[in-house]
């Protein structure tokens, strides 16, 4: 299911950036900050205005677990299984 996004909300984050492909981590973080998910349509905007091969950005963003490709719920259960918890 496709949901159209605020894009008004990543501009500024581009802004700052702009020209910095080293950022992309940064700029994955603060638009997950503004929109508690990486949406797909923002995540073809930053590849555009960055020149930053989409494939990469999946690839930083699927690699580390902080990221999210889909919009959470409110409340997250987490279940430690483990002798630790």
């Amino acid at each position: 299911m496709f949901v159209a996004v605020d894009q008004a909300l990543v501009e500024p984050i581009l802004e700052r950036y702009r020209g910095q492909q080293d950022a992309l981590i940064t700029i994955l973080q603060e638009i997950q900050g503004a929109y508690a998910y990486l949406p797909e349509d923002v995540l073809a905007r930053v590849s555009r205005e960055m020149k930053v091969p989409l494939s990469r950005i999946y690839a930083v963003a699927t690699f580390y677990a902080q990221f999210y490709l889909t919009p959470r719920g409110r409340n997250i259960v987490r279940v430690c299984r483990g002798t630790a918890c």
